[in-house]
């Protein structure tokens, strides 16, 4: 399953995880890039956000961007694995427009979880 060309018309995607202690539900909006499958995600400080570090526990969540919304399975390429440099390349292209440079910290110092759709949710 792949993410649907209307889905990038959209800036932001919502992701709904469960919380690592109190097993409530925690939405996050955020920015996103497709991926084989389904859509990356990135966390500038390192992975100490906490949909991140949801999403680490669980490693499942619910996807939403728009109308469409998706079951989705998490990993997460390691610091030396090319599929995060892409990823990241991929987030500096669609988001670091208006004159901002941002590559060089995120290649330093963010991660990146790529999410599978797993389940339509409609």
């Amino acid at each position: 399953m792949e993410l649907p060309d209307t889905a990038l018309s959209h800036r932001y995607c919502l992701l709904t995880t469960r919380t690592r202690i109190s097993d409530r539900s925690h939405t996050a909006e955020l920015w996103f890039v497709p991926a084989p499958g389904g859509a990356y995600l990135m966390s500038g400080s390192g992975g100490l956000t906490s949909w991140f570090l949801n999403l680490q526990t669980e490693e499942e969540g619910v996807l939403r961007i728009g109308d469409d919304g998706w079951r989705v399975r998490a990993s997460f390429p390691g610091r030396d694995d090319p599929e995060r440099e892409a990823a990241l390349r991929a987030f500096h292209e669609r988001y670091d427009r208006d004159g901002k440079d941002r590559l060089d910290p995120w290649l330093r110092d963010a991660v990146v979880a790529h999410l599978v759709l797993v389940r339509d949710l409609r």
